[in-house]
């Protein structure tokens, strides 16, 4: 149990290491940059968090059918899994991207909103590479393999740091964009991680006969129910 469990409880502290450097960046812009940057992930995360647990159930539904030895049906929990994502993208964006003419109606302070916007906006193209990197995720650890979990996110901090130094204070070229070079950042950092899981995905099915090429991925109405089942209690929590 250990030795499946710590490289995922490595992978969490590097989520969380992810906005801790963000924050800390922010601080060389000033009070509003932080206000701002904490603002735009109190609003950001919950609801993507909520995304990530409807998600939850392939845990489920993977792992059982890891364990009854059927290939073909971890696969089909992975495809559908995908496409649950994929259609939970876009209303989670609309609804993060519709509080920011919310919060200005209630009175934040103009300083905070002017960086917000363009923040929360960044933010919300890396919504869909998150959802997936989950999916994956959940996919890849249901069937004991955790490494690339851990490197994703480990490298992805790195990344994200670059990435930071970069494009918030324009370094190597880069503009400089201050608290929205953050949010782009993070962005690019979620995209890696999806990749980079994909890439671990495909090699998986190289050495075991690419069976996941060889079912089919219409959506099967049936199994993205039961994963709403399952996941919803979750995203709730």
């Amino acid at each position: 149990m250990l030795r499946m469990a710590l490289p995922l409880a490595l992978a969490e502290l590097g989520w969380m290491a992810m906005g801790v450097v963000d924050t800390i960046m922010a601080g060389r812009l000033g009070a509003a940059a932080i206000g701002a940057g904490s603002l735009g992930s109190n609003l950001f995360y919950p609801i993507a968090i909520f995304g990530t647990g409807l998600l939850a159930g392939m845990d489920t539904l993977v792992a059982q059918s890891f364990g009854a030895g059927d290939a073909r049906d971890c696969r089909r929990s992975l495809v559908n899994g995908i496409w649950l994502a994929a259609g939970l993208a876009a209303p989670l964006a609309l609804v993060i991207w519709a509080l920011i003419p919310l919060l200005r109606a209630v009175g934040t302070n103009p300083r905070v909103m002017v960086l917000l916007g363009p923040y929360l906006e960044a933010l919300l193209w890396g919504i869909l590479p998150l959802l997936a990197y989950t999916a994956l995720r959940r996919y890849l650890q249901a069937v004991n393999i955790v490494a690339p979990i851990t490197f994703a996110t480990v490298s992805a901090n790195i990344l994200n740091f670059a990435g930071n130094w970069a494009l918030m204070f324009g370094h190597w070229g880069a503009p400089a964009m201050g608290l929205e070079g953050s949010g782009w950042s993070t962005t690019i950092a979620r995209i890696y991680m999806a990749a980079v899981l994909v890439a671990a995905v495909a090699w998986r099915e190289r050495k075991s006969g690419n069976l996941l090429f060889r079912i089919s991925w219409k959506p099967d109405l049936a199994r993205l129910g039961r994963l709403l089942d399952l996941g919803l209690p979750a995203a709730m929590q």
